[in-house]
This record gives structure tokens, C-alpha cells and sequence, in this order.
């Protein structure tokens, strides 16, 4: 696995009080390791209630779409962001500390990109801290 200890976006949060399954699994969700992805947060999803376990899911059911997209599943990609979207408008804004508008538009965008039946590259969202 790559060492992901330089990622901007993961490490330089300044409280640094997050659980460390969220920061490995939002490190490999940002390097696109997303079924690994999905099995860490899942372990973490667990633990938490809320927003904080709805955003959580969202960004397992990302993982999991773009898992899909990428071995050709456009309709098992599109049924899970069109879950994940839901889930991500449903939380407060910057739940967990995670820069939740720039998330929720880059999936939506995906979205639209597997519903448009298009060979256009999916945009993916780069997770990160406020």
C-alpha cells in the first residue's frame, strides 16, 4: 500500500482529532483504493450516529459506485450515488470536519455523468478537512 503520510488534504488538519479508520480510509478513498476504502469506513460507520453516520455512508456508497464504474456497472454505480447524493445533502455542512460542498457537487456530477450513458471520464471527489 502507498505511503499516503504527505496528503495535504488528510494530515494538516489542525485539531487532528479525528479517528484514525476515518483518515485511512479517506486516504484511500483519495488514492482510489475504493474497495479497500469501503471496508475501513464500514468499520468506522459502525461507531457513530447521526450526520456523522450518514456522511460516512455516503462516502462508503461513493466508494462502492465508483468500485462499479469501474469494472463496467454503470447501473449498480448509478444506484448507489443517487443514495449517496441523498445521504450527503441530508448531513449538516462540514460534518466530521470534512469539506462536505465539495464532496456532495463532485458526486453529483458523477451522477450525471452515469446517467448521461457517456464514455466521458467520471470526475471523482478528493475528500478533505475545513
Amino acid at each position: 500500500m502507498t505511503d499516503h503520510s504527505q496528503d495535504a488534504s488528510i494530515n494538516d488538519n489542525p485539531r487532528n482529532q479525528h479517528h484514525s479508520l476515518l483518515l485511512k480510509g479517506l486516504q484511500e478513498f483519495n488514492s482510489r483504493e475504493f474497495y479497500e476504502a469501503h471496508e475501513t469506513l464500514e468499520d468506522y460507520w459502525r461507531m457513530l450516529k447521526d450526520d456523522e453516520k450518514e456522511l460516512v455512508q455516503s462516502i462508503i456508497q461513493a466508494a462502492v459506485a465508483y468500485y462499479h464504474f469501474g469494472r463496467g456497472n454503470r447501473v449498480g454505480a448509478r444506484k448507489l450515488l443517487v443514495r449517496a447524493v441523498a445521504r450527503a445533502e441530508s448531513v449538516a455542512r462540514d460534518t466530521l470536519g470534512i469539506k462536505t460542498e465539495p464532496y456532495l457537487e463532485t458526486i453529483k456530477k458523477s451522477l450525471q455523468t452515469v446517467e448521461s450513458d457517456s464514455n466521458e471520464a467520471m470526475e471523482m471527489p478528493t475528500i478533505s478537512f475545513i
